[in-house]
């Protein structure tokens, strides 16, 4: 049992202007009242916070199995904590790779024990570039969501399969938009991908989800797509909307696909403040300082602990949208691609809440960083917006250590 006083609500269905207190039995929200009083309870005092939804990142590298010198199941998991995401969906791009239901089990060994709730996606094609993957056998293990996330799925015929596949079992098809053989800094390699999905998804009606759009072209494509009744989401991220100030090594912004100019800049905020856009996740890709430091830099963020403070001070606090409206693009919306109980404060939801304090400006330091992963063109960045508390089912699992 745990007790939160005094605290503002604001999820995507509405916001309180007055405080109430909140009380969590096992997993579950069991009561929201303008005042509860009880002995022997452990307590938060939320005066002066905010509590939202916990939040869920639809686009996570986790790097374990294979690669845990860039990051581990724990470490992304407590940096996901501090950033106030309680669920993540976690890309296929480890070794071995999911592309079986073996390799599927041998994934989800390492994240039993994760406080965050972990939905591990499946590869489309084996190691993500070769034949077709039992999907049959992997849904009948669970999967939920495919990709070949770092890659395209480049032959035509296994994209049209797919999408047949998730339009019989309501599987989501997620795509890496790239022209095969094109450099993805070309303006037209990201749109050309996206082109030919549409018009492939326009006559089957699978369940595709476009990942990290960050062109102008391509939002105007998808805009003129949007009342053509073609199934499609989309996800954007943090660094496709956000100005980022240069001064730091050159490696530590190259990132997949790369960071854009002002006009792809401005046209994806259009998109978020026009709802064409209805997910923003972190695209969390830790790498080593020594990976980034190459001749090619490993490309990629570490950014799930930062997704909040970022869209936060980027969007809310510069009134391109309100509070309600992220926690739809950062809660609702990706619950619903990942097949989760969305979240909301009403009696009987679960208790999957974050804590934050709006009014805080703190700068971003690799040292308070969770996550093995320090490469962020954000570091030493000012931003505004906290999270203080992150509770997961009922239990806080950050800050670490207490009220447990």
């Amino acid at each position: 049992m745990l007790l939160i006083k005094n605290v503002r609500m604001v999820d995507w269905r509405r916001s309180s202007v007055t405080p109430y207190d909140i009380l969590i039995e096992g997993d579950r929200i069991s009561k929201i009242e303008s005042e509860i009083n009880l002995s022997g309870v452990p307590v938060i005092y939320g005066a002066g916070l905010t509590a939202i939804p916990g939040m869920v990142d639809a686009h996570v590298h986790l790097r374990q199995p294979g690669y845990e010198y860039k990051e581990t199941v724990e470490t992304a998991t407590r940096a996901a904590a501090a950033g106030g995401v309680t669920a993540l969906c976690a890309m296929p791009n480890v070794k071995p790779c999911p592309d079986s239901p073996e390799n599927l089990e041998n994934a989800r060994s390492f994240q039993r024990d994760s406080k965050v709730r972990i939905i591990q996606s499946c590869a489309i094609n084996r190691d993500l570039n070769g034949e077709r993957s039992d999907w049959k056998e992997l849904l009948a293990s669970g999967a939920r969501f495919f990709t070949n996330d770092g890659l395209p799925v480049d032959r035509v015929s296994d994209m049209v399969e797919i999408l047949k596949f998730s339009r019989e079992t309501g599987v989501v098809v997620g795509e890496h938009p790239e022209a095969p053989g094109m450099d993805e800094k070309l303006h037209r390699a990201e749109t050309m991908m996206i082109c030919r999905d549409i018009f492939l998804n326009e006559k089957i009606g699978g369940n595709l989800h476009i990942q990290h759009v960050s062109l102008a072209d391509s939002v105007r494509y998808l805009e003129k797509c949007r009342h053509k009744n073609i199934k499609f989401t989309i996800e954007t991220c943090p660094h496709y909307f956000r100005e980022v100030e240069k001064g730091l090594d050159g490696g530590m912004y190259e990132v997949y696909p790369p960071l854009r100019n002002e006009e792809d800049r401005r046209a994806i905020i259009w998109a978020l403040s026009t709802r064409l856009i209805s997910i923003i996740a972190s695209d969390h890709a830790p790498h080593s300082a020594e990976d980034k430091r190459l001749d090619k830099p490993a490309r990629g963020f570490s950014g799930v602990e930062l997704l909040f403070s970022l869209c936060y001070s980027g969007l809310v606090r510069k009134a391109i949208i309100d509070l309600e409206r992220l926690v739809e693009f950062l809660s609702l919306s990706p619950s619903l691609l990942l097949g989760i109980e969305p979240v909301c404060f009403e009696a009987g939801k679960r208790a999957d809440i974050v804590l934050f304090d709006p009014e805080e400006e703190w700068r971003v330091e690799e040292s308070a960083m969770h996550s093995k992963g320090k490469n962020t063109p954000f570091m030493g960045g000012r931003l505004k917006g906290r999270v203080k508390y992150t509770i997961a089912s009922g239990e806080v699992i950050y800050p670490f250590g207490e009220l447990r």
